[in-house]
């Protein structure tokens, strides 16, 4: 059917709504969502159903993503998956995945399945020209009364396509109260009179069970993204690598919320405009809960800030880059992209045990290995100093696993 034929026809539906549906939420609170061109205009409660009015907005402006040259031993691939799908010049593709399930935040248990949608396709993908509208419908299973908080979870972005998933919906879905106890007793049945035996009829042979198809099990990260000076919570975005694809979620207001899969491993990285981004890692499976709570703390960038690589590996007693090290200073090469006029002087350290002039030197040398890299990923090396300072500036004194910590990289921003 035809895009405007399409649209025409929802007003349609709409209009022959009957009016005497339940509880319903015009523009929903919604506390983050994967992408910010579908959102959720009213969610509706009947006694049957949970029912999802959304809004599909092509963007006018196609964004391309950016690529990087990376080693080859570098853990992320070259290129990222774009913030909208974007399977032609000016136009997207767009279809509900039938998969689509509502969950209550924190049980993943509590779950609602998909039912049906109008207005969409859920089987293959309908084309949108640039700038144009969607309305579209999908409907669930009825949300348990009493959840006013609910999950909408499409699934996790694939081959270039982005899912919509929307975290913390807030709706009006207040408990039932409990029927009356004024309903009458129902008399005994009296004994049914007694029959001549009949021949016991054939026993069946047992039926095997159809085989069920086992959904893959998710879980919840959820957490905020604090300015590590002052614990106000920033903008920022949040990316990993699921099955291959990079997945970029984008939060105004500092907090997250991301489906994974519970069998899977993950490596996330943060980043905001102004600050020094960082990274953790996940693996749901390792542990009993399918609900995980994790805030970031992001250093700013601020003149005289050191601000330490926490995961530089050089060669034992050289000063020969490892792989290990290339996403590390890849995040400062970021940083120093974004920031064209910021500065640094990258500093180096050792231990104090051996030959203090040696000690000096490889410092020196490693600091430079860095400066090296960042001008070979296409920083100017006037905006990169090297110094190595030894073991003149311990941070930690006692045990070898305490001083192992003094053999560090770390970099101070001189100018802004």
């Amino acid at each position: 059917m035809h895009f405007k034929l399409l649209s025409a026809s929802f007003g349609a539906i709409l209009l022959s709504i009957h009016t005497s549906f339940g509880q319903v939420t015009e523009n929903p609170k919604v506390e983050e969502s994967s992408v910010p061109y579908v959102k959720i205009k009213r969610v509706e409660l009947t006694d049957a159903n949970t029912v999802i009015y959304l809004q599909f907005i092509e963007p006018k402006k196609q964004q391309q993503p950016q690529f990087r040259s990376q080693p080859r031993s570098s853990p992320f691939p070259d290129s990222r998956v774009p913030q909208f799908p974007q399977q032609g010049i000016g136009q997207s593709q767009i279809w509900l995945d039938p998969e689509t399930r509502l969950y209550k935040p924190g049980e993943i248990d509590k779950k609602f399945k998909f039912i049906r949608a109008e207005n969409i396709t859920t089987t293959t993908k309908t084309s949108v020209a640039n700038g144009d509208t969607v309305d579209f419908v999908a409907y669930f299973e009825r949300l348990t009364p009493g959840i006013e908080e609910f999950d909408f979870y499409e699934g996790r972005s694939s081959g270039g396509n982005q899912s919509w998933n929307f975290y913390g919906i807030r709706v009006r879905n207040p408990l039932k109260k409990d029927a009356g106890k004024s309903a009458k007793p129902v008399a005994k049945a009296t004994a049914p009179p007694a029959r001549t035996p009949t021949a016991k009829p054939a026993a069946k042979a047992p039926q095997k069970p159809a085989p069920v198809k086992k959904e893959a099990e998710m879980a919840i990260l959820k957490g905020t993204i604090f300015n590590s000076k002052t614990k106000e919570p920033i903008t920022a975005q949040l990316s990993y690598i699921e099955s291959g694809d990079t997945l970029q979620i984008r939060s105004s207001s500092g907090k997250y919320r991301v489906g994974v899969d519970a069998g899977e491993k993950y490596n996330f990285r943060v980043m905001a405009r102004g600050y020094y981004g960082t990274s953790f890692s996940l693996a749901p499976g390792d542990s009993s809960g399918k609900s995980f709570d994790h805030d970031v703390y992001l250093t700013p960038l601020i003149v005289g800030e050191t601000i330490l690589l926490p995961n530089i590996y050089f060669e034992t007693s050289q000063y020969t880059l490892l792989p290990e090290s290339f996403e590390e200073l890849n995040r400062l090469v970021d940083v120093m992209r974004d920031s064209p006029t910021v500065k640094i002087r990258v500093e180096g350290h050792t231990d104090n045990v051996g030959d203090f002039d040696k000690n000096l030197e490889l410092s020196r040398k490693r600091a430079e290995a860095v400066k090296t890299y960042l001008h070979e990923q296409g920083i100017e090396s006037s905006r990169i100093e090297a110094k190595g300072y030894g073991g003149t500036r311990p941070i930690k004194k006692g045990s070898e696993e305490e001083r192992k910590k003094n053999r560090r990289v770390e970099f101070v921003i001189t100018e802004m």
